[in-house]
């Protein structure tokens, strides 16, 4: 099976850099921006029926190579197993946090503060 898939990654100060690029290395990924990863064809001789199958995958293969700290996020978006004319994405470790951008654009609606 082939499949293409974009990798994001926060390891912060302390991460397992080293394990986690050996890791894309492996999977010859190209850099495509800060902390991002374009895998064109990640090649396994598993067949998958299903997404979660295939992430579960990835993360158990990623988990054995890379030591995964509490604060370490690496999020995953590929072509999708069930349903190809899909993309899917989601976080392989970690979960979303307050974007920094948060704040930036004037609110565009008024709020008005009544006092009955």
């Amino acid at each position: 099976m082939k499949k293409v898939i974009f990798i994001t990654f926060d390891f912060g100060l302390k991460g397992d850099y080293e394990n986690f690029y050996k890791w894309l290395d492996e999977n010859n990924a190209v850099e495509r921006g800060y902390c991002t990863a374009y895998i064109k064809e990640y090649v396994t001789k598993q067949k998958f029926t299903s997404d979660r199958e295939f992430v579960l995958h990835i993360k158990n293969e990623i988990k054995e190579k890379v030591k995964i700290g509490s604060n370490d996020r690496i999020y995953m978006i590929w072509n999708g197993i069930e349903d190809v004319t899909k993309i899917r994405s989601g976080f392989l470790f970690g979960s979303e946090k307050q974007a920094p951008w948060t704040g930036f654009s004037k609110n565009t609606v008024d709020d008005l503060k009544l006092d009955f």
